[in-house]
């Protein structure tokens, strides 16, 4: 095969190329194609794709893989529906040892209508990254607008021992400006082929102007992970702490046990067993045991979007027993990525909070029917140093049986995070 004129229609500098890369020519295919997208020649979208490909596998032949990543995430934004690409990301991804994006685009190309032979192959790569991945974060900051701070009611008085009581600026909804974080780590370190140590820590904290509404978490936990071909077993010990006000409000230790069997490479159910003990510092009849059990499962539908759903039946007992209850809870979440590098993840979530005896301020027992919905929006095509732009929109309505627990509230948040 000749090479073409430096003229010559973009579709047959292309094929050239291509028979350099096949030819292992990569310095010649490399060296025609940068020609190509700086000659200012007019081209259609997937001649452009293609070329930015063309470079990307030969950043891979090269070990370059931050350089191809960056150029398949570049065409997946303008085209999130390339099965091919995803595939050649996925496996970048896998090379750099960034084993949760790999999964991720994996998980996609194997949604794709792909040969036989190419789905084990991904099938092969997914078992190997649940057995390999040792190491995982994530972390997002975020700006914060919240019309309810302290989930309080909006009403200005409450009926208490059958008599009206003013509440106080305090006790209300109060709205607030202030700065969101959350961070997770994990470390993993292999003990044999299929058993893992998994450590990790996970920190929230919220911070305003006024101080007493600071709310901040921080978990730790470690225990063994053991993974097998059609299934994934952890067993866990958590420890938490919650401040509240900047004071200690809250102490959780406890464990869980969970397994997760995949079905299909892109169908799994998992299940999930947990107990605690939880402490309130500052109320110690609120303090005791509880425990929940969760079903849930996650499913690929195609090639740009991914479905999880979970189901969870909660006991937590106190010493009082108007704040002992029992939780039922089903959250559904869906994300998409679309043209243009966007990408929107919607989360609905319904809780039912029933609680053993009435409080003794109150006539009834108390009982929640809590809606929240969650809307996440980001942007693949800024991509800087693995961190892109998020918008956040959370709407929470909080229905009880007590007028002084009924709130409804909405909060934005716009920062950057990691996970995209």
């Amino acid at each position: 095969m000749s090479a073409p004129a430096p003229d010559a229609d973009p579709a047959d500098i292309l094929q050239w190329a291509k028979w350099l890369v096949f030819r292992q020519r990569s310095d010649e295919a490399r060296a025609t194609l940068e020609q190509l997208a700086q000659s200012g020649r007019k081209m259609t979208r997937e001649q452009v794709n293609e070329a930015q490909f063309l470079i990307g596998m030969i950043d891979i032949a090269n070990k370059d893989y931050p350089a191809a990543i960056s150029r398949f995430r570049r065409i997946l934004v303008s085209d999130p529906d390339a099965v091919r690409v995803r595939l050649e990301l996925g496996r970048a991804f896998f090379l750099n040892d960034d084993y949760n994006n790999a999964r991720r685009q994996f998980l996609f190309a194997r949604a794709g209508n792909v040969p036989a032979i190419v789905r084990k192959n991904i099938d092969r790569y997914l078992v190997a990254i649940r057995s390999l991945r040792t190491m995982k974060y994530s972390f997002s900051l975020s700006l914060a607008s919240d019309t309810n701070l302290n989930a309080g009611p909006s009403a200005d008085t409450i009926t208490v021992y059958g008599l009206p009581f003013q509440l106080s600026k305090s006790l209300r909804a109060n709205s607030g400006i202030g700065l969101a974080m959350d961070a997770a780590a994990e470390y993993a370190p292999r003990l044999s082929k299929r058993l893992k140590w998994r450590i990790g820590t996970q920190i929230h904290r919220a911070q305003y102007r006024y101080t007493e509404f600071d709310d901040m978490t921080m978990t730790v936990y470690t225990g063994p992970h053991l993974t097998l071909k059609k299934w994934d077993f952890n067993l866990l010990g958590t420890a938490a702490r919650r401040w509240y006000g900047n004071r200690v409000y809250t102490n959780i230790f406890g464990g869980s046990i969970s397994s997760t069997y995949f079905v299909t490479s892109r169908f799994g159910i998992g299940t999930a067993l947990a107990i605690n003990r939880l402490n309130y510092v500052r109320y110690t009849p609120q303090s005791g045991t509880g425990g929940n059990v969760s079903l849930s499962t996650f499913y690929t539908p195609s090639t740009s979007s991914i479905l999880s759903a979970r189901a969870t039946l909660g006991r937590q007992n106190a010493k009082d027993k108007a704040f002992a209850n029992h939780l039922q809870q089903f959250k559904l979440s869906m994300t998409k990525e679309l043209g243009s590098g966007f990408t929107v993840t919607a989360s609905p979530m319904y809780s039912r909070i029933a609680y053993d005896a009435p409080l003794a301020a109150f006539d009834r027992r108390r009982i929640d029917h809590q809606l929240v919905g969650t809307l996440m929006l980001l942007n693949r095509k800024i991509d800087i140093l693995g961190i892109t732009p998020r918008i956040l929109y959370a709407y929470t309505d909080n229905a009880s049986s007590i007028p002084l627990y009924r709130y409804t509230k909405h909060r934005v948040e716009i920062g950057l995070t990691t996970q995209f």
